[in-house]
């Protein structure tokens, strides 16, 4: 990375003199403009990007104190340098109080200036780092929030301000890609939303998928975005996307992200492919009574676990009926219904079963469905379905869960160590019963999930150790933990030595 320097200075021959004689290249910095004056320096400062300024305490009009206020003012980032003489000591120490990180005596010595810019960059670099660790922390705590697994203590952690905005949901519907291909895919669809919303916040929510916080001011940007994304998706036909209705607030986090999923759930189960508001299809979950996802989380915990999974429509038909029995139209319970399927459908689609079409199945229920004008006829929908689900995952279990998802969430652990991973949460992530994950993991690995968790991330930090200066107190956090003190004790536990003994004998 090169950095960008103005000079400003009311001597031309200073100007020149350091734009030319310095040796700005060796040290990654390159001169983009030089200025005569407060004014014309702040013309250049708005129509350019400048990472330093230099600047002449002493100037005609307008001083560098003058300049260096407005650009602590407008522009904090600058690293501004006071260029001043002996006599001029107390105005230079003014400026360090203005935020000036440096300062040079004139005549300026060329050698001064190199070894001033070796500093620099090495401040550039530490601000660097701990803008990403900052980044990766404030991402994980985001999606530990929209997920349900954290609290929202924006306070707390510094949590980014959000007055009005959305969530979108965005998933690769071919799930056949390699690891490789895999991210290039999110990480060129993070690119196309941080162009189009600079203050976008994305985050990694899924193996194949992104959650992305979409502030905004005027409604008109809220419409410009949706009929963008819905290009993107509609040109590459490799994405569909669900969107939440607009929010006002962080704390609603969570209630954006759940209708984002399900706008993406509902996209799931159709034929047509792009985008989907939630907005659109609220009424479909308007009949959401407890009850209703008390169904739904039962009958889901018990597909998977293959120890309950016959029990499964037997189930269903039980907890249909009390629902019936509350009372409902034969028109809401089919909408409950429904709304039943598109969440199953979603589970559906998570375990890729493969040689079975989801998308005939689920439509020829629904016809089923919309058709039967009784009670009777629409539970006997339902619980075909179910049965069919039932026999399918039963079949394919073994190959799926020995070969795809153990892959799968091997894959997402080691692009995840970083966050508070659980495994609970995989279980949720996968469709698979926390029981039944940590048995067959273990099974198919050789290893428990914490043990392999924190095997994928001992690899990291000693990477981390060898090729980078991060302290170690930065490095556990950058890696999931917490607490220093418990991360050092698990890497004695697993290496033998302490972070810093393994980095001093390297």
């Amino acid at each position: 990375m090169t950095y960008k320097v103005l000079i400003v200075d009311d001597e031309e021959i200073v100007c020149r003199g350091m734009a030319q004689f310095v040796k700005w290249q060796e040290h990654d910095f390159e001169v983009v403009g030089t200025a005569y004056n407060v004014d014309d320096a702040m013309v250049l400062l708005n129509q350019l990007t400048i990472d330093v300024v230099f600047m002449d305490i002493r100037m005609p009009g307008k001083t560098g104190l003058d300049l260096l206020q407005m650009i602590q003012k407008r522009f904090p980032n600058i690293k501004s340098i006071i260029l001043s003489g002996f006599s001029e000591f107390s105005y230079a120490r003014e400026a360090m109080r203005y935020g000036a990180v440096d300062y040079l005596n004139k005549p300026v010595n060329l050698k001064e200036i190199e070894e001033l810019l070796k500093r620099l960059k090495v401040m550039f670099m530490e601000e660097k780092k701990e803008q990403e660790i900052r980044a990766n922390r404030v991402e994980a705590l985001l999606l530990s929030a929209a997920k349900g697994y954290a609290k929202v203590e924006q306070e707390k952690y510094q949590l980014p301000v959000f007055k009005r905005w959305y969530g979108i949901a965005l998933g690769l519907l071919d799930r056949a890609f390699s690891e490789q291909e895999i991210k290039e895919k999110k990480q060129e669809m993070r690119w196309e939303i941080g162009q189009i919303v600079p203050g976008a916040y994305i985050l990694d929510s899924h193996v194949y998928g992104v959650f992305a916080i979409i502030p905004y001011k005027e409604e008109s940007e809220v419409e410009n975005f949706i009929n963008m994304i819905t290009q993107i998706c509609s040109m590459n036909r490799e994405w569909i996307c669900g969107v939440s209705k607009t929010k006002n607030g962080i704390e609603n986090l969570r209630e954006a992200y759940q209708e984002a999923e399900r706008a993406l759930n509902y996209q799931k189960a159709g034929e047509r492919r792009g985008l989907v508001c939630y907005k659109n299809i609220e009424p479909l979950f308007s009949q959401n009574t407890p009850e209703v996802q008390d169904v739904i989380s039962r009958v889901m915990c018990m597909l998977t676990n293959p120890e309950k999974r016959n029990d499964a429509p037997k189930k269903l038909e039980n907890d249909l009926r009390l629902i019936w029995n509350q009372g409902f139209t034969i028109m809401q319970f089919q909408t409950i219904c429904i709304q039943y399927l598109i969440e199953l459908n979603s589970f559906h689609q998570g375990l890729k079963i493969k040689n079975v079409d989801l998308h005939r199945q689920l439509n020829q229920t629904l016809r089923e469905i919309l058709l039967s004008n009784d009670f009777e006829a629409t539970i006997v929908c339902m619980i075909d379905h179910i049965k069919n689900l039932v026999n399918q995952l039963n079949e394919a279990d073994e190959q799926q869960l020995g070969k795809g998802v153990i892959k799968e969430i091997q894959l997402f652990i080691l692009t995840h160590y970083g966050e508070n991973i659980t495994l609970n949460m995989l279980a949720e992530q996968f469709y698979l019963h926390p029981n039944y994950l940590s048995r067959f993991f273990k099974e198919k690995t050789g290893k428990n999930f914490i043990e392999y968790l924190t095997e994928v991330r001992m690899e990291k930090v000693k990477e981390l150790l060898v090729n980078t200066d991060n302290k170690v107190v930065d490095i556990s956090l950058m890696v999931g933990y917490d607490n220093p003190r418990y991360f050092s004790k698990v890497f004695k536990q697993f290496t033998g030595m302490t972070p810093s003994e393994y980095r001093e004998k390297l």
